[in-house]
């Protein structure tokens, strides 16, 4: 029988779709096609630092580049919404803090494991390894929530 391998995206789909983890897939997505998305020049000053409920928020170097992704926002929704194929982002808010940003190129501070295991952004973990923590996660707060009532 002359199969070609299944893609493991494909595999995964219903897999995180089970566990309510949809979003995380293309929110990786995301994260790691960045730069490509939004363009090199804007990736340098910017990067996403969580989506939730749609809501994307991008951390940048400067008051400058806030006020200048403020501009883009619309455009920045657009490209990142073709990019991941879905309507993740229904909205950005832009800010400003203290310290650098982590380039693409620069790998994360190395840390115990006990405090890197709840690390998501920036990690460098296998994505069957980060999705495995992300289900704990799930039951573990689920079983936390069964068992006060909610």
């Amino acid at each position: 029988m002359d199969r070609d391998p299944e893609r493991l995206g494909n595999l995964l789909e219903p897999v995180t779709a089970r566990l309510g983890l949809g979003g995380a897939r293309k929110t990786g997505k995301l994260w790691s096609r960045w730069s490509d998305i939004v363009g090199p020049e804007i990736a340098a000053h910017a990067q996403p630092s969580s989506l939730k409920e749609g809501v994307l928020r991008i951390k940048v170097d400067s008051p400058a580049w806030a006020t200048e992704i403020s501009y883009l926002t619309a455009e920045l929704r657009t490209k990142i919404n073709r990019a991941v194929d879905s309507n993740l982002v229904t909205d950005i808010k832009v800010w400003t803090g203290p310290g650098p940003l982590r380039r693409a190129d620069e790998k994360p501070a190395t840390h115990d494991r006990k405090s890197s295991r709840h690390s998501v952004a920036g990690s460098t973990r296998e994505p069957l390894e980060a999705l495995e923590g992300a289900r704990r996660a799930w039951f573990k707060r689920r079983s936390s929530e069964d068992r006060e009532g909610r």
